[in-house]
């Protein structure tokens, strides 16, 4: 490695270490499933400080662009946390999204092969309808029987009101529509907060619309937004939409955040506000985290709460 290479890793670790402290807060509840890690592929010798391996290794995608996957040694212990508390099967899966303060640990089933290629993706601590102790391979398939008759009609919320979100964020997105307004972009708003039960059913329903379960939409943290027509093969539109992402990406210092670039992505109406306080940013604040909530009794396992406002949530029931 050289010398300059050394240094941005350096750099790069201590700063993804310095947002660690997110994953030790009160937000997470915690609940001790039973299902037990591979024990052919744990490290016994392996302590917590193996861990350490430098979060830039696995943020971030290659060439390729595929992700840059975790290749760490993790103890008994670590790897048990991430399987009880988290759904982790196999660690290996395990990523950044990328290398900027807006990365988060995220856990593929099924690894990704190409950058065209889709897979589904978890956020690790997000909340979803994940059961104790159920991984996320158990949830996939558990999720394709999924009917709207699996959940009570009442918890199957999907809203387009910006007083559904988070209120931390609500004055921030009324200033973003109405100066993305001002600048001539012809928006709408098509959906803001979704339930748990909500994500599960449009995961179900197929036809590329989701790869998640675990959605800032369940934390009142994304929007979607139609532009003009909303038909992306309409020239027009596509171009209107493409100048609209590219602006607002620098809205607010970067404060919201799309899928993919301006001009492509696999979701093009999503747009998030991510927040330093949801999602861990390295293995080792999960298992930290982990290790702190696993022997608490919860309904829940190790997860970050939404922040949401009480009334607001009865928005349009589909």
């Amino acid at each position: 490695m050289s010398a300059s290479r050394l240094f941005l890793s350096i750099t790069a670790f201590v700063f993804v270490l310095s947002q660690n402290g997110c994953g030790r807060t009160s937000t997470a509840r915690a609940a001790k499933g039973h299902a037990r890690p591979n024990a052919d592929t744990s490290d016994s010798g392996a302590g917590t400080a193996d861990i350490r391996t430098g979060a830039l290794d696995y943020s971030g995608s290659d060439a390729h662009g595929v992700p840059h996957y975790f290749v760490g040694r993790l103890s008994d212990e670590a790897r048990t946390i991430l399987r009880d508390t988290y759904g982790v099967t196999d660690p290996s899966h395990l990523y950044i999204s990328d290398s900027t303060r807006d990365g988060l640990l995220k856990y593929d089933p099924k690894l990704k092969p190409c950058a065209t290629c889709y897979v589904s993706s978890y956020r690790v601590g997000f909340v979803s309808i994940r059961r104790p102790g159920e991984s996320w391979d158990d949830l996939e398939r558990r999720t394709r029987t999924l009917r709207r008759s699996s959940f009570p009609a009442s918890s199957l919320v999907s809203t387009s009101a910006i007083s559904a979100m988070d209120p931390d964020v609500q004055d921030e997105v009324n200033q973003m529509l109405a100066a993305a307004r001002r600048a001539g972009f012809a928006v709408h708003v098509a959906s803001t907060y979704r339930s748990l039960e909500q994500e599960a059913l449009v995961m179900a329903g197929g036809g590329g619309r989701t790869h998640t379960l675990t959605s800032l939409h369940s934390y009142g943290r994304a929007l979607d937004i139609r532009i003009g027509d909303g038909n992306l093969g309409n020239p027009a539109t596509r171009r209107s939409w493409i100048a609209f992402r590219s602006w607002v990406r620098r809205f607010r210092d970067d404060d919201f955040r799309i899928l993919g670039r301006p001009d492509y992505s696999w979701d093009w109406p999503h747009v998030e506000l991510p927040s330093a306080r949801i999602g861990f940013r390295s293995v080792e604040a999960a298992v930290d985290a982990g290790r702190a909530c696993i022997g608490k009794s919860s309904a829940r396992g190790c997860e970050f709460l939404p922040h949401l406002p009480q009334s607001g949530l009865n928005g349009t029931r589909e």
